[in-house]
Parts: C-alpha cells; structure tokens; sequence
C-alpha cells in the first residue's frame, strides 16, 4: 500500500478520524479564525475546522498525501520548517502526530509560532507517556481490533517508543522554549494514549 492510500484509509476507515475529531471538537475554535494545520496528510483536521467555520489551510511535505484527491481543498505542499506564509498570519496553529518524530521540534515550534497571530494558540496531538508497544497490544487485544486499526495503533506505539512521549511537564518546558505556555492539556484514545495540549503567547 502507498503512503498516500496508507494514511487516506487511516483516517477515514479507523479510530484516527475519530480521534482528529474529536481534537477539532477540543480546539473550539471561533468561526472566523484563520487556522493552518502543518503536517496535514490527506487534510481530515483541515477539513473538520471548515466545518466549525474556520478559514482552514493545511500543508504536508510529501504531495502523494493529497492523491487521488486531498481532504480539502485549501491544502498545499509546503516544507515543515519553512512554511509559505507571512509572520502572524494564523489564529491557530496545530500539528498532528508530527512533533513527536523530530529529534529537534523546538525548530518547527519557531515556525509555528513565526506565522501565529497575537493572541493566538498552538495545538498539539503527540504520544501521552503510557503509550507503548506492550500497553498498546494489550488494549488492542481488549478491543478485539484486528487489521489496520490494530496495526497503526501498534505502529504509532513502536514509533513513540523509538521518539518522544511527552507528559504536562514535557511539554510545558517544550513550549517554554520558544515563548509560549502551555494553557490546557488533557490525555485521550483508550487509556490515554495521546496528549492533546495548547498553548498561548507568555
């Protein structure tokens, strides 16, 4: 399977779309809000945003995410760390299982904060600490999940093990360092398998 059937399936076919839901619900953002998702893949999170009446764009490094056809229709190819946009243009910012596979993510945090409004928000979905390949077998095991719901959740558990899992403390410090704080942040998918948090200007 192509990357690009790969992760169109995930999260349209799987618990991911749920999850991206449910991260959009969280967001609650206002209907006018210019909000740009980095690390978009087909575009789902994009997608969802528009619906809550936001002026939604997203981005992706590799251009085979938007094919056969993206998500939504204002996404763009774009590299992560350099992104084609002018400074304070976005009311909101957020990423989406990316931050936690750099060996740097304070780089793309600048980025991130670079094209953010004042006041404005950063979002975050990344791996929450008690995710791993033993706990994940084990709650897919519970489930009876089988196929690709088994195998991404089983992956995305190998691929934290192998990165980053960050907690409250973590991750407060991360956004420290490029001057922001970390307002709110709660735990997820199953017994907590993914940490959504957002933070502001300091």
């Amino acid at each position: 399977m192509q990357d690009s059937d790969y992760f169109l399936e995930l999260q349209t076919q799987t618990g991911w779309g749920r999850v991206l839901s449910r991260f959009a619900d969280w967001l609650a953002p206002q209907s006018d809000w210019l909000t740009l998702d980095i690390g978009c893949g087909p575009g789902l999170l994009p997608a969802l945003l528009a619906k809550n009446g936001c002026h939604a764009y997203g981005v992706d490094f590799n251009p085979r995410m938007f094919h056969p056809q993206p998500l939504h229709h204002q996404i763009a190819v774009a590299d992560t760390f350099f992104l084609p946009f002018g400074s304070g243009s976005f009311d909101l910012v957020t990423a989406s299982n990316l931050l936690f596979l750099l060996p740097d993510p304070k780089s793309v945090l600048e980025e991130m904060q670079r094209v953010l409004t004042r006041p404005g928000q950063i979002a975050v979905l990344n791996p929450a600490k008690n995710l791993n390949l033993k706990t994940a077998t084990q709650f897919a095991n519970s489930r009876n999940l089988g196929g690709l719901p088994r195998d991404s959740l089983l992956s995305w558990a190998s691929r934290a093990e192998a990165h980053h899992r960050w907690n409250e403390t973590d991750l407060s410090a991360i956004f420290k360092t490029v001057g922001m704080q970390l307002t709110e942040t709660i735990t997820t998918v199953g017994p907590g398998f993914a940490r959504l948090a957002r933070a502001n200007w300091e």
